[in-house]
């Protein structure tokens, strides 16, 4: 027969307590498993289904840039150069900010491309990619058929500074490099050459 102490039992409370912990700490580990496989390496995008903007906080808005010179900071271009706003002093311009993981950007381009076919050299178009490899954001110009400049914004800071608070933004600036529009959110063509003419062009002007 077994001799000895008999085991000493726990307190009912300390097992529940236990029991709790255990629950909580394997739901946390299986939240940042799930986080880390659906968000994928920092060179690819979340899928268009269910891809997330991942533009920080940005203080101020359109209202706050609006009427304010066009920032014209050097940014990135796909070749590994720089170029600034500055260059399209003296041509109205629209400034469009997309993503690889914005799905109303994916959308919108080739619309945006449409317009630009449209209006020749009446208004100048620069697409500037957020927050994407430099593979990526090369894949996404070519698969929306976008012919206009392109360039680059790796920290949204360009973005941050023209006064965007949503992806995508489109910014218009008028031929003296003054912010004169700003639109937040996907933009059917329509849209887009309403915006364009109230704001860049003279009334009646066709191109």
């Amino acid at each position: 027969a077994p001799t000895g102490r008999p085991a000493r039992r726990l307190p009912l409370s300390t097992v529940v307590v236990a029991t709790l912990l255990s629950v909580v700490i394997a739901a946390l580990v299986a939240g940042l498993l799930l986080g880390v496989g659906e968000a994928g390496g920092p060179d690819e995008p979340a899928t268009l289904d269910n891809a997330t903007p991942t533009v920080p906080a940005l203080g101020g808005g359109g209202a706050d840039t609006v009427g304010r010179p066009a920032p014209i900071a050097p940014y990135d271009v796909f070749d590994g150069g720089q170029a600034s706003v500055a260059g399209y002093r003296g041509t109205p311009l629209v400034v469009n900010f997309f993503a690889s993981w914005c799905v109303p950007c994916v959308r919108e381009m080739p619309a945006f491309e449409e317009v630009h076919q449209d209006l020749g050299d009446q208004v100048a178009f620069l697409g500037i990619d957020v927050q994407d490899s430099v593979r990526l954001g090369r894949q996404l110009v070519e698969r929306t058929g976008v012919t206009y400049d392109t360039g680059r914004d790796p920290d949204a800071s360009m973005l941050a500074s023209y006064g965007g608070v949503a992806m995508p933004t489109t910014v218009l600036v008028d031929a003296d490099g003054t912010i004169v529009h700003l639109m937040s959110g996907g933009s059917t063509a329509s849209e887009l050459r309403d915006a364009i003419d109230e704001h860049l062009l003279a009334p009646g002007s066709e191109p």
